[in-house]
């Protein structure tokens, strides 16, 4: 039986949880329409507005917001051992972060070696901090995901 300090922990987990899922689900909502563009036109710089860049970034922000305060203060709540679930959030992690890999590979392999000398580097730069961030933040919750599928396997670790 949990007692009356779990309940709000394990609810607390699970909230911090949803905002990293749901900030995986608008990141790459969001970023669909520049992978498409660095794809077809590798070298040229996408035209991104500056909502778009503020909503990337925000996200991210929320997204490590939640990772490290789960991480720090709010246990994996103990869930009883199924093999099911196991299996499924340890592939629900692992999956969640290949967009990530194929946007990294596409643009640090296809992309940045065709950039010309008219880059604006200032750009490029803020880009590549707020990419980097971005990527650092999906890595993070394929790992809380992962954490999740532990949970409900038999051997905890």
């Amino acid at each position: 039986m949990k007692t009356n300090n779990e309940r709000p922990q394990t609810a607390i987990y699970f909230f911090l949880l949803a905002i990293q899922i749901l900030g995986v689900i608008v990141f790459v909502w969001q970023q669909l329409p520049a992978f498409r563009q660095v794809m077809l036109n590798p070298g040229e710089q996408p035209s991104i507005d500056a909502y778009s860049e503020a909503v990337i970034f925000a996200v991210s922000f929320g997204m490590q917001i939640s990772y490290w305060c789960r991480l720090l203060y709010i246990p994996v709540p103990f869930l009883r051992s199924n093999i099911f679930l196991n299996h499924l959030f340890l592939f629900l992690g692992r999956l969640s972060f290949i967009f990530g890999s194929a946007l990294f590979s596409v643009v640090i392999f296809r992309h940045v070696p065709e950039l010309g000398l008219e880059t604006d580097a200032l750009l490029m730069a803020r880009r590549g901090m707020v990419f980097v961030a971005s990527l650092f933040a999906l890595f993070c919750a394929s790992l809380e995901v992962e954490r999740l599928g532990q949970a409900f396997g038999s051997d905890r670790n």
